[in-house]
């Protein structure tokens, strides 16, 4: 009966001993939380062993994030699963369905994400401005040039080739005015003046050939000269000079004669009312996409994704980089107090430290009871 006593004791001590110093070891690794100082002195073990460590456990944490955890490697993997790409697909189509099932207008959206009320008299504004300045751009980098330098030698060539048809035109029509009453009362008028003016033989011509002869003989004679071909090759010859002197002019004197410059604000108001912001801008971005979504959900975010995901592949390095994963880890880690690491770490393995703090009593147990066996065996 000596015996019992004496190894339940001696198991019961050996397994408080080892449970109470295993349980003591655990609570030594985050307590105490700051060092303990006798006067000038710290008590040894103070602080615990991750408060004393924090930094270099925070920098640990760190690179084993970014070279065991979060990995090139593995995010290029992740990045061309194709249930992960087309997660992303449903979700962005998702999304897109979400916002057009509201009734969120162009100046909606800019009031909301560019805090820009009326964005519509903005954007036309900046259109008008744009084209302004665009415009007088080309302008002023035109002026010094020759004609044939700035139009399209597409046009030059069009203009010289409907020369010949631009001088049968005016011949024809020269005609045609000829023959009619009106081109016949002013040849009337003209053969009056010229008789008039050479008094007496004037009118003796007048008398002797009479005023409505003389004007038909004049009408017949000026159709057959008008009809040479001589006078249309003279025409065809003026038009062909005057289009040659016209090419070598500087285009100023195009664009001054023609009030480019002034009209050029009443053009580009004009163009821009056509645009008609005000109601674009106040429609329901479903109603101004409607004929494009079936393209938008099916083609182009299912493009948009892929191209996305392996961009992001190809650069995850230097994305790493820039991000600095790592310090960031650390840094975050530093901003943690002692208690919330604590809380952190027992949450995750408090049942296996619990363990181990049983594991300490049990071998403690076990050494109470060899050390029994010895005293009994020995005494």
């Amino acid at each position: 009966m000596q015996l019992f006593w004496m190894m339940a004791m001696m198991i019961v001590i050996g397994a408080a001993i080892g449970g109470f110093t295993n349980s003591l070891a655990i609570k030594m690794l985050f307590r105490p939380y700051n060092a303990i100082m006798i006067g000038k002195f710290k008590l040894p073990f103070t602080p615990g062993l991750i408060p004393k460590r924090r930094e270099e456990l925070a920098v640990q944490l760190g690179q084993m994030t970014v070279n065991h955890l979060i990995t090139k490697e593995g995010l290029q993997q992740k990045l061309q699963q194709s249930e992960f790409k087309n997660e992303l697909v449903t979700w962005a189509q998702g999304e897109l369905k979400k916002q057009l099932e509201q009734d969120c207008t162009l100046n909606d959206l800019g009031a909301f994400f560019l805090k820009q009320e009326d964005l519509d008299v903005r954007v036309e504004g900046q259109l008008k401005t744009y084209l302004n300045q665009k415009i007088s751009e080309k302008i002023t980098a035109v002026e010094a040039k020759p004609l044939n330098e700035v139009v399209p030698e597409a046009f030059i060539n069009n203009v010289e080739a409907y020369i010949p048809k631009t001088t049968d035109f005016i011949q024809s029509r020269l005609i045609a005015f000829v023959r009619s009453p009106e081109g016949k009362q002013q040849l009337k008028y003209l053969v009056d003046d010229f008789l008039a003016d050479r008094g007496m033989l004037g009118n003796m011509i007048n008398m002797f050939l009479g005023n409505e002869s003389l004007i038909d003989k004049v009408q017949s004679e000026l159709v057959k000269l008008l009809q040479r071909d001589t006078v249309s090759a003279m025409l065809e010859r003026v038009l062909k000079q005057e289009w040659n002197e016209l090419k070598e002019k500087p285009a100023s004197d195009i664009i001054d004669f023609l009030k480019l410059k002034s009209g050029q604000d009443y053009v580009i108001d004009y163009l821009v009312r056509q645009v008609d912001m005000k109601s674009i801008f106040n429609t329901p971005v479903r109603d101004l996409i409607a004929q494009h979504i079936p393209y938008l959900e099916e083609d182009l975010i299912p493009h948009v994704t892929d191209h996305a995901l392996n961009w992001v592949g190809n650069n995850v390095e230097q994305i790493m980089e820039k991000m600095q994963l790592s310090e960031l880890v650390r840094q975050q880690v530093q901003t943690f107090s002692v208690q919330r690491l604590e809380e952190m770490v027992l949450s995750i393995s408090r049942r296996e430290l619990k363990m181990i703090t049983y594991l300490g009593a049990l071998l403690g147990g076990g050494i109470g009871f060899i050390q029994g066996l010895l005293v009994y065996f020995l005494t």
